[in-house]
C-alpha cells in the first residue's frame, strides 16, 4: 500500500526547538521527523546551531580597543571630508535641488493652478455679487429719497421756487435729526 506523499512543515522545527508546539502538534511532528530525512538533517542542523550559538554567546565578550578609540574614530571622521568640501559637489547638489524642485513644481503645479483658479472664480463672483447689492442699495435709497421730497413738497407748498427750497432743507433737515436721534438712542442702549 502506497505511503500518502506528506508535505514537510520546515517551519514547525524552529517551534519544535523552542518547545512552542502544542502536545498533538508536537507528537505528529515527532512522527514525522522520523519518517522524512529532509526534516530529521534540517531538525539537527537547527540544534546544532542552536547549540553553536549558545557556546559562542555564552563566554565573555572581550573586545580589546584602544584606550583613546572615540577620539580617534571623531578625529577620523572629521578629516574625511573628501566630497563635502569640493565645490563641484556643491555645484551638483544645487543642480539636484533644482531638479527636484521644478519636478514637485510642474507636477503640483496643474492641480494646485485649477484648485486657485476655481476659488478666486468663486471670490470674483461673491465681490461682484456684494458691490451689485451695495450700488443697488444706494441708488434705491436715493430714488426712495427723491419721491419723498416730491410727495411733501407737492403736497405742502405751493409751487412756488421759494417753496420747494425751503421743503427740501425741512426735509432734510429732519432726516438728519433722525439719524442724530438714532445714532444717540443706539449709542445710550450699548452704554447701558
Amino acid at each position: 500500500m502506497p505511503v500518502p506523499e506528506q508535505i514537510c512543515a520546515t517551519e514547525k522545527i524552529a517551534a519544535f526547538i523552542d518547545g512552542e508546539l502544542a502536545v498533538k502538534e508536537r507528537t505528529a511532528f515527532e512522527a514525522h521527523v522520523v519518517e522524512c530525512e529532509s526534516c530529521n538533517s534540517e531538525l539537527l542542523a537547527q540544534r546544532q546551531f542552536m547549540c553553536e550559538l549558545d557556546s559562542a554567546l555564552a563566554g565573555p565578550f572581550d573586545l580589546d580597543v584602544p584606550h583613546n578609540f572615540a577620539r580617534v574614530v571623531s578625529v577620523r571622521a572629521e578629516s574625511d571630508m573628501r566630497g563635502v568640501r569640493a565645490a563641484a559637489e556643491h555645484k551638483r547638489a544645487f543642480y539636484y535641488c533644482v531638479l527636484l524642485g521644478l519636478s514637485a513644481f510642474a507636477l503640483l503645479g496643474v492641480t494646485a493652478s485649477q484648485a486657485l483658479l476655481v476659488r478666486g472664480e468663486l471670490v470674483a463672483v461673491k465681490a461682484i455679487s456684494i458691490g451689485e447689492l451695495l450700488l443697488k442699495a444706494v441708488y434705491d435709497a436715493a430714488l426712495s429719497f427723491t419721491v419723498v421730497v416730491r410727495v411733501l413738497s407737492s403736497g405742502l407748498f405751493s409751487d412756488t421756487g421759494f417753496s420747494k427750497v425751503s421743503a427740501l432743507i425741512v426735509v432734510v433737515c429732519a432726516i438728519g435729526l433722525l439719524s442724530f436721534l438714532i445714532s444717540r438712542y443706539h449709542r445710550t442702549g450699548l452704554a447701558k
